[in-house]
């Protein structure tokens, strides 16, 4: 779909810190690291990372201690989380319906206080697994 835009990736973690540190000692190349984001609604903090200037960015999720199911996926070792895209600007409802009409389980709409309250959704694929998609 030529409507959406590949924004990140996103990766559950159980420490921030952790996952950079690691990623650099086993990949030799560090992250430039954007500001940490509490998102109250989700029971997250999450922190956006890019490697190289320009490209596709990672998103680090950390669930809060309280945030239970999360930490469940990552004691499971699911820690490769969704794929972000942005929708074209005012395309977010029809993407969404046309995701649906696709078989694919929306999650239902939520302001995201990640992308300045904007919604944002995600939806469940059986093969892709979770995609997001965010309002422009």
């Amino acid at each position: 779909m030529d409507s959406l835009t590949l924004h990140h990736y996103g990766f559950l973690t159980s420490s921030t810190l952790d996952w950079l540190a690691e990623n650099e000692s086993l990949l030799g190349k560090p992250f430039r690291v954007f500001d940490t984001i509490k998102i109250q609604s989700q029971k997250v903090d999450i922190t956006f990372v890019e490697q190289t200037q320009g490209e596709v960015l990672t998103e680090l999720v950390e669930p809060w201690e309280d945030n239970l199911r999360l930490h469940k996926m990552i004691s499971k070792g699911l820690t490769v989380y969704h794929k972000g895209f942005l929708s074209k600007v005012g395309m977010f409802d029809e993407m969404v319906k046309k995701m649906e009409e696709k078989g694919v389980h929306s999650l239902g709409a939520f302001q995201s206080e990640a992308f300045g309250n904007k919604r944002c959704v995600f939806l469940v694929s059986r093969n892709l697994g979770m995609i997001e998609i965010i309002e422009q």
